[in-house]
């Protein structure tokens, strides 16, 4: 009867239940022993509770690894190399372990009496940093085959090792476009710097997947060949907006920021992609160059076909103009100065700023402004004298500008005597009472 009790015990089944139960009545001690521990200390209620919950859930976790470890290990071991178990395993623990300590972290820096933004600053660089360290060590654990090894179909292969390649890519990308977001720059160069490493990140991407996909540099070369051929007659537009973008991104005609139009649309630009441009509109059916609200995509296709102005690269102001009608009996003498006076005050603060641009362009291009205060031309008309006031603005400021030399132009001739304006005005005589 022994023999046969002893028997029994050497089953392998009835030695995994006796260690199962082994197992749960220790992590039950254990969890026991550290609860009683936790409720000794002079902790809040709720750290208490806290502390108890979290020893639950972690004694929980490793009774269950235990277990698996009992029950499952040696199947898996039948179907998968004891190596890359002891990897994943490895990986697994790591894992959590990382997890625990960024808690315990974030649960530190909870309890510090500092700004709320300094400890979800202090958290974020913690968590950043210790992802960093994990995925350190996983390559540490890893070796670029052993992710693959169990892959037996070729294409299968290739498409995890590129499905891969992008996983950590797109990782690192996303922390560098964090960390990018948190500089303290200007809105306009962050976006600017956050395109420009997705199209680093772009180009990584494809020249990694060259040595996945191409058994050999000729074979490479022979595909990329045909199915340039195809594209290019099949999508002549789409490479055309691809030509177009590489022209904008080489030469720069414009940036995020500036004002252009081109063609029959004006705007101001607020994102360049890879096959468009987006604009924020202006004009059309609003006067004084104010923004229309819609959203205009141009297709970069057109800087190719159509003439492209642009407003502000390198010198922001440009030269408007303001006309007034007085009569022939009024003083128009007296008129021009007050257009003058008030043109010459509103332009007086960007004159010097508009030295400063010329002297830099004129390095650049074939530029000559021998004058840049405001003038005043006089012209006779069929109704009255016509004045027009020319004078430079800020290229996004017009209408703002023009409202306001209006508004002092008006003022001050209601307070002068002997100006009156003009306006088309049609006589009309009988017969006969002409000269009379």
């Amino acid at each position: 009867m022994v023999e046969n009790l002893m028997n029994q015990f050497r089953d392998p089944l009835i030695q995994k239940a006796i260690w199962s139960v082994v197992d749960l009545i220790l992590m039950s001690i254990v969890v026991v022993l550290v609860r009683r521990f936790i409720n000794s200390l002079r902790l809040s209620t709720e750290k208490r509770q806290l502390f108890r919950q979290w020893t639950n859930y972690i004694g929980l976790v490793i009774g269950i690894l235990i277990l698996l470890r009992i029950w499952v290990y040696d199947v898996l071991m039948e179907i998968v190399n004891p190596s890359v178990f002891g990897k994943i395993l490895t990986s697994l623990i790591g894992l959590v372990l990382f997890l625990i300590i960024i808690y315990g972290i974030r649960k530190l820096v909870d309890a510090q009496k500092i700004e709320v933004e300094k400890r979800q600053l202090y958290v974020k660089w913690a968590t950043y940093t210790f992802i960093f360290l994990y995925g350190f060590i996983l390559f540490r654990i890893w070796t670029y085959s052993d992710l693959f090894e169990f892959l037996k179909n070729a294409i299968v292969e290739k498409l995890f090792r590129s499905a891969f390649a992008f996983g950590m890519i797109y990782l690192i990308l996303f922390f560098i476009r964090r960390f990018i977001n948190s500089l303290k720059i200007e809105i306009q160069k962050r976006h600017q710097y956050r395109k420009r490493i997705s199209y680093v990140a772009a180009l990584v991407y494809f020249i990694v997947l060259i040595p996945i996909w191409a058994g050999s540099t000729q074979q490479w070369a022979t595909m990329l060949s045909v199915i340039g051929a195809g594209i290019a007659l099949a999508l002549h537009e789409v490479l055309l907006n691809m030509a177009g973008w590489l022209y904008i991104m080489i030469r720069r005609p414009y940036v995020e920021g500036d004002r252009i139009e081109l063609g029959n649309v004006k705007g101001d630009v607020i994102d360049i992609r890879l096959f468009q441009t987006s604009l924020l509109e202006i004009g059309n059916w609003v006067d004084g160059d104010q923004s229309t609200g819609r959203l205009v995509h141009l297709p970069h296709g057109q800087i190719f076909r159509n003439s492209l102005y642009n407003y502000t690269k390198g010198f922001e102001f440009i030269w408007n103009e303001l006309s007034i009608l007085v009569t022939f009996e009024s003083n128009w003498e007296k008129a021009k100065e007050i257009l003058f006076r008030c043109g010459e005050e509103e332009s007086q603060e960007i004159q010097e700023k508009v030295q400063k641009k010329i002297d830099r362009m004129a390095r650049e291009y074939l530029i000559y402004y021998k004058r840049f205060t405001p003038i005043v031309y006089t012209k006779i008309e069929e109704s009255g004298i016509k004045l027009t006031l020319r004078y430079l603005t800020d290229a996004k400021k017009r209408r703002a500008g023009e409202d306001t030399i209006s508004q002092k132009v008006l003022s001050a001739i209601n307070n002068a005597s002997g100006i009156d304006f003009a306006y088309p005005t049609y006589r009309i005589y009988k017969r006969g009472e002409e000269g009379s």
